[in-house]
């Protein structure tokens, strides 16, 4: 078996579980439920595989997007935002309906108070019984208004209420759908965010190195889906990798075994001793793992792909210059660093 098949070998498997599984239960092929049953095998959340795997044949979508909800995935954070623009645009619409009715209210009060101006000219004369009548009319047609304008009050509080908790459920929204559920790292949504703007206008001339990480030479974490070890093994990881990084540095996990790094104001000739960093930490942070989870004959070092800034000129090609990087690094053991173009970085003292 070649080493690109090897590599590819276990993602294929993954899909075709899938696939399979998707297939059994007859659920329909939408993007979606593809992120859905792909968490339930591979990700680290047992409440959500024990869900998934519970479903009975022909479940409805509507019971998959309430799983996806709950478990805030975030293919389905679409779902709750556009549920809460439905609910803001029918507040915005009955409260217009109130100052309408308002308004209306309040332009019946005017004609009516017109109307009584024009009796007191007009009659001079006229008995008390006629003007107290017309006053009537007017107090009538004031309370008339001043009800109107109490229920618009409350109406304006409650749904200032209403808008605050739903920009509040939109924002918690966001933010779940920015984090992996496992190990609380920003994703790869988060991920490509951050490639972007490192493209915009105001990071024109910032030097910034992509790290792609992988743990595969470190510990077979994969073999057994939802794994207890190879959670644990991910969690602290993912807490290493967060104190290693400076304030001004960014990591996200962005695969089963990946995590990518930022790096700001970084060039090539910083690679190595970073690359030596993230090695040491994790090494030595993940003494306590037991030897039989390690992966046996393998260099006890990261695989680690680098992209640079000033080598590429847009995310994507600033992400696939990394991914190819990694791939050539997971390949060749002697070269546990590449960065993007092929080009090895010598090793320093092993951890």
């Amino acid at each position: 078996m070649s080493a690109e098949t090897a590599k590819t070998a276990p993602k294929n498997r993954i899909l075709l579980a899938v696939s399979q599984q998707m297939a059994r239960l007859d659920v329909v092929g939408l993007p979606r439920n593809y992120e859905l049953f792909h968490d339930a095998i591979t990700g680290g959340d047992a409440a959500l595989t024990r869900e998934v795997m519970a479903l009975g044949p022909a479940p409805t979508q509507m019971l998959l997007d309430d799983i996806g909800l709950r478990h805030r995935l975030p293919a389905f954070t679409g779902l709750s935002a556009n549920a809460t623009r439905q609910q803001d645009i029918e507040l915005i619409v009955g409260l217009g309906e109130k100052v309408s009715r308002g308004v209306s209210q309040k332009q019946t009060f005017a004609r009516a108070l017109e109307s009584v101006a024009r009796s007191l000219r007009s009659e001079r004369s006229g008995n008390v019984a006629d003007v107290l009548a017309e006053i009537d009319y007017l107090t009538s047609s004031i309370s008339e208004a001043m009800t109107v304008e109490t229920e618009l009050s409350t109406a304006l509080r409650t749904s200032a209420e209403k808008l605050a908790a739903s920009e509040k459920a939109t924002s918690l929204a966001r933010e779940a759908s920015l984090r992996d559920r496992l190990t609380a790292l920003p994703n790869h949504i988060a991920l490509s965010e951050r490639l972007e703007g490192l493209y915009s206008a105001a990071s024109e001339g910032r030097r910034t190195a992509l790290f792609l990480l992988s743990l595969n030479r470190l510990f077979d974490i994969t073999q057994v889906p939802n794994d207890t070890v190879g959670n644990r093994v991910l969690k602290k990881s993912a807490s290493i990798f967060r104190n290693t990084i400076k304030k001004n540095d960014f990591v996200s996990r962005i695969g089963p075994r990946e995590f990518a790094f930022l790096f700001d104001n970084v060039g090539q000739e910083s690679v190595g001793a970073i690359a030596e960093r993230l090695n040491t930490s994790i090494i030595n942070g993940l003494q306590l793992v037991p030897e039989e989870n390690k992966s046996a004959g393998l260099p006890m070092e990261l695989a680690i792909g680098v992209a640079l800034t000033d080598d590429a000129h847009s995310p994507q090609e600033l992400r696939n210059r990394a991914a190819i990087a990694l791939d050539s690094a997971l390949a060749n053991p002697r070269q546990p660093v590449v960065i993007g173009g092929g080009k090895a970085v010598a090793r320093t003292a092993r951890a």
